[in-house]
């Protein structure tokens, strides 16, 4: 089976079928001109006049494609309660995987399906991966092998590198140099500025990619990322919205007010967002160009500048949503609480204590108090929250290791869980996760059999 643009053709040994009927030939190709990745194959239009003869012929190969059907089915389900780890316990339940363990818990998956602008879903997807970094990027092997299979024409990668030179060398002994185009350094300090970095990385991604007229996505990863799934899957899954940005959105109590009107609200989302073209063009246009001398200035958005809101979040987490969308409001003019809906977003929860939007990356960051609290804080969140069931799993892995180191106390201690090792069992939970990526992976960590069972 095949999906192709919402269609599921049956193939055969000698028909193609679908909803519609049957292809003269074995073929991809629908009623659309572009034919995906499969430019080798031998094309063949629908009939669309009625298919005679070889309609009887084509729905009988139906039949043992529904009985090979209910066989996988009944296989996979049997699969989850028999197969077991090391320690003879089923996987099922030695993972604790999310969505399984806890039933209420909100699917990130389907999180990602935007709305308010037509779309549908492309097999021609182009993705241009945006990565900041200091020096190098770890673990230079698995990206290659990411990259290894992806079709002509079907990805870009920019890094910015605070040590562009050093970059470089590190880059031609690794082999990176032919995945990664360095860009011209802007000036970037954590948490005070790492938006230019993001603007920078934009603009030249945006005219270069545009000569592939293809609809693109922007992706925005930092050196502690690895993928965490095959090239082609990930392609499949960003083009099923190809009109949608994707936001990790953090919990309401974490977003920026207006001090004027605390009825006013400024979105913060985690930093490794995914945009489209329009909004990534809207982003460009309305920051200033970067420098390398000086932070960027956020523009003024409806008349409220930057300063007006309490601002707890580091820029490149609250100024990108509110630049492309505005401002939210959480209660109406009736005292009631409003449905914000955004054009290729959907609609955004002004009261929602976890966190929402479209989740790509896993990353466990948190507030720190005491470990007492810290641990009841993920407990709670484990109820609702994918991110956190994914933790909880992770940390059951045995022959995978997690620290919480506690840092950036200057200015309020905050943890974010760290994979210094990535067994068999606990690559298996992030492959089979909803995430995309995961951050952050030490650039020391032990990812024995990585390329095989997660990127194969």
């Amino acid at each position: 089976l095949f999906h192709t643009r919402g269609r599921w053709p049956i193939l055969s040994a000698h028909r193609t079928c679908d909803h519609r009927g049957c292809l003269l030939a074995p073929s991809m190709k629908g009623d659309d001109s572009d034919s995906g990745d499969f430019e080798k194959v031998e094309l063949t239009d629908y009939d669309e006049g009625g298919y005679g003869e070889d309609e009887a012929k084509c729905n009988g190969s139906k039949r043992p494609l529904i009985t090979a059907i209910l066989v996988t089915t009944v296989f996979a389900l049997t699969a989850s309660f028999f197969v077991r780890n090391s320690e003879g316990v089923p996987l099922a339940a030695t993972y604790n995987l999310p969505l399984a363990a806890y039933p209420g818990v909100r699917d990130p998956w389907r999180q990602c399906s935007g709305g308010g602008r037509p779309e549908r879903y492309t097999d021609r997807l182009h993705m241009s991966f945006l990565m900041l970094t200091m020096e190098d990027i770890a673990h230079a092997d698995l990206w290659l092998e990411f990259f290894k299979h992806a079709p002509a024409g079907s990805y870009s990668a920019y890094v910015h590198c605070k040590f562009p030179e050093k970059c470089s060398a590190n880059f031609k002994k690794t082999g990176l140099d032919r995945i990664f185009k360095i860009v011209p350094a802007v000036y970037n300090a954590w948490c005070q500025d790492l938006l230019s970095p993001m603007i920078q990385l934009l603009r030249f991604a945006l005219p270069d990619t545009a000569v592939y007229r293809l609809p693109s996505k922007f992706i925005f990863v930092s050196s502690a990322h690895l993928p965490m799934k095959p090239f082609s899957v990930m392609r499949a899954e960003l083009g099923k919205h190809p009109e949608t940005s994707e936001f990790c959105m953090y919990p309401t109590m974490f977003w920026d007010w207006l001090k004027a009107d605390p009825s006013t609200v400024r979105v913060t989302a985690n930093q490794w967002s995914i945009l489209t073209r329009q909004d990534a063009e809207t982003l460009v246009q309305r920051m200033p160009v970067p420098s390398e001398g000086s932070p960027i200035k956020v523009p003024a958005i409806s008349n409220m500048t930057w300063d007006d809101f309490d601002n707890h979040h580091c820029i490149d987490e609250a100024a990108v949503f509110v630049t492309i969308f505005g401002v939210t409001k959480n209660v109406s003019e009736s005292g009631e609480v409003p449905k914000n809906f955004y054009p290729g977003i959907g609609e955004v929860n002004v009261w929602e204590p976890r966190e929402q939007g479209c989740c790509r990356t896993w990353e466990y960051l948190s507030i720190h108090t005491t470990d007492e609290e810290d641990e009841a804080r993920i407990q709670w969140f484990a109820e609702k929250s994918t991110m956190a069931t994914t933790l909880l799993a992770l940390r059951k892995a045995a022959d995978s290791q997690l620290v919480a180191p506690i840092t950036h106390c200057d200015v309020g201690c905050e943890i974010v869980w760290q994979i210094n090792d990535l067994g068999p069992e606990g690559q298996r939970i992030l492959r089979e996760s909803p995430f995309l990526f995961a951050r952050k992976v030490a650039a020391n960590a032990t990812l024995t059999g990585f390329a095989r069972r997660v990127l194969g």
